[in-house]
């Protein structure tokens, strides 16, 4: 029944999204719905996002809400796919669903599942909006969209076990869009520099991503992140930018949401000046309404940065209003923080260690060898040897004694690509060299780029290309199912004897707690067992010394005690 569950809603989720997608494509450029449902997939988590945003001010996420908005999806989902025949397409994004299905099965989250994920989106299925929250713990000044997609997964049955879900459902969305276009006959008639980009993203996302639990609240960005290239590069080739260029903007406008740091990659949108003339390029931007989407996209993530900590980017202590909202976190403890995430990603702190003089390791390059030996040669390493597998794999694969005419147009836009690349890749190493912190995508583009390039010099025919992708793409299916079922094997051992292991769902035990009642009849809840907040009330916390509630606009609001 449990797998049943699973597989049951998360196709109805996928296409309540996929439904939404269109929805947004409607509103903001009917050329959209020419994308295949991959990117329609992705439209549509930036159309829920938004939807959540919003009626978290109204309403709890609770059953009757998620139910309502997932019906909706559903018929937009079905009326579309009728008017546009795209059963085919439904065909083929069913089978990929069923191979990627085991990267669902999943016992045991990443570490800041229990600590602060789990809560942050429960929490949201049991009460509206709540203005202060992060006085209370660390993990409530940490916003994310992810946390707002978890909340709306909240159905009957399943309840909170889909929580996971939309890094998978992320994963299966950008495995489309890469599968629909090396798969497309036109495409195969060339080692183009597109088709290879494809080829070794496709291979290093599904063998390295395939711990879903694991994911965090930056790896799905970080996943969308490795299509926006070559959906750029397509419009520089082609001299067409309108349709790529409002997706462009909309993609990266929903990763900003997930992590706030994702916003830099705008950067890659001033390539199109380098192509088209400066007027069109103007006189698109004031009649486009993915722009006024964006806008209005990112002011609901400033806004819900600001309800929860008073601060529009936290933790900058700039966007902080610490005199004039009254629920503000404390300043010393903002600057604290800010330097010690740079402390942490720079290898200079850990649970069990701390550098002397922080403030002085952080500066400059101070930071790099202890960096290096304590973060890269592990971290860095294993994905460097990863990406040099796959660069051997290919070269053995694809090497040809013909070689192509060169293309200057192709040259010219995938060396202004890689310049961007590399000028966000040192902002990204500079400031938070941290994998995890965006640095994926950017260490990765670092090496596919110049690869891509090199390889698609090479002359091959039809029938090689065609049979040799089709084996890559099934020996990576393979290894992220077999590297799944190995986990799933230890994880199901590991918990073999709790009686809160209810595998295939994931592990997620009830808690006692203690209720604290506040000002107003507000009341919060400490966990007396387990560790973390789990499935207990909310407000969970850790502990309620020196805050007080009061109602501000209405809304239940917590703030510091002076």
């Amino acid at each position: 029944m449990n797998y049943f569950l699973l597989y049951f809603f998360t196709l109805a989720i996928v296409f309540s999204t996929i439904g939404y997608g269109f929805l947004l494509s409607r509103i903001v450029n009917k050329d959209l719905i020419k994308f295949n449902l991959g990117y329609i997939g992705l439209l549509g988590l930036l159309s829920l996002t938004v939807i959540s945003y919003i009626t978290i001010f109204f309403t709890a996420h609770n059953y009757t809400h998620n139910l309502i908005l997932h019906f909706i999806g559903i018929f937009l989902f079905f009326y579309n796919i009728k008017i546009l025949k795209l059963d085919k397409e439904v065909f083929k994004l069913l089978i990929l669903f069923s191979i990627l299905f085991l990267g669902l099965l999943i016992i045991r989250n990443h570490d800041d599942f229990n600590y602060y994920h789990f809560t942050y989106s429960y929490g949201l299925t049991q009460n509206k909006l709540l203005l202060g929250l992060g006085n209370f713990q660390h993990g409530y000044k940490h916003h994310s969209s992810l946390f707002f997609f978890n909340s709306i997964t909240y159905l009957p049955f399943i309840k909170y076990y889909l929580f996971h879900a939309v890094g998978w459902i992320t994963l299966l969305f950008t495995n489309f869009i890469i599968l629909k276009f090396v798969l497309e006959k036109k495409n195969l008639n060339e080692l183009s520099f597109r088709l290879i980009f494809y080829i070794i993203t496709f291979i290093f996302i599904n063998v390295k991503f395939c711990r879903i639990g694991g994911f965090g609240t930056d790896i799905s960005g970080q996943l969308i992140m490795f299509i926006l290239i070559p959906l750029i590069y397509s419009s520089l080739i082609k001299k067409e930018f309108k349709s790529n260029l409002d997706l462009s903007i909309l993609l990266i406008s929903y990763v900003t949401t997930l992590k706030a740091f994702f916003i830099l990659n705008f950067l890659f949108l001033f390539s199109y000046f380098f192509f088209f003339k400066i007027k069109d390029l103007i006189k698109y931007f004031f009649n486009t309404k993915s722009i006024l989407v964006s806008f209005f996209t990112l002011s609901l993530l400033t806004s819900m940065n600001i309800f929860y900590t008073g601060c529009a980017i936290y933790p900058i202590k700039q966007t902080c209003f610490f005199k004039s909202i009254s629920w503000t976190i404390n300043e010393k403890h903002v600057e604290h923080l800010s330097e010690w995430y740079e402390i942490w990603s720079k290898s200079g702190a850990g649970p069990n260690y701390g550098v002397d003089n922080p403030k002085i390791y952080i500066q400059k390059f101070n930071w790099v060898s202890n960096w290096y030996s304590n973060y890269f040669e592990y971290k860095g390493y294993e994905t460097l040897l990863g990406i040099i597998v796959i660069f051997i794999i290919l070269i053995i694969i694809f090497y040809s004694k013909k070689i192509k005419p060169p293309n200057k147009i192709n040259k010219k836009a995938i060396g202004i690509l890689y310049i961007f690349s590399f000028i966000l890749f040192f902002e990204w190493f500079y400031n938070r060299p941290s994998l995890r912190y965006g640095g994926y995508y950017l260490f990765c583009f670092f090496f596919f780029i110049p690869f891509g390039l090199f390889i698609s010099r090479y002359k091959l025919n039809f029938n090689r290309i065609k049979n040799s992708i089709i084996s890559l793409i099934i020996i990576s299916f393979l290894i992220f199912n077999i590297k799944k079922i190995s986990r799933i094997d230890k994880e199901v051992n590991m918990f073999k004897n709790d009686k809160d292991n209810v595998f295939p769902l994931f592990y997620a035990p009830k808690q006692s707690f203690k209720t604290i009642k506040l000002e107003n009849d507000v009341n919060v809840y400490i966990p007396t067992s387990g560790d973390g907040c789990y499935v207990t009330k909310t407000p969970c916390i850790a502990s309620a010394d020196g805050i007080y509630s009061k109602k501000i606009f209405g809304y239940n609001s917590f703030l510091r005690k002076k």
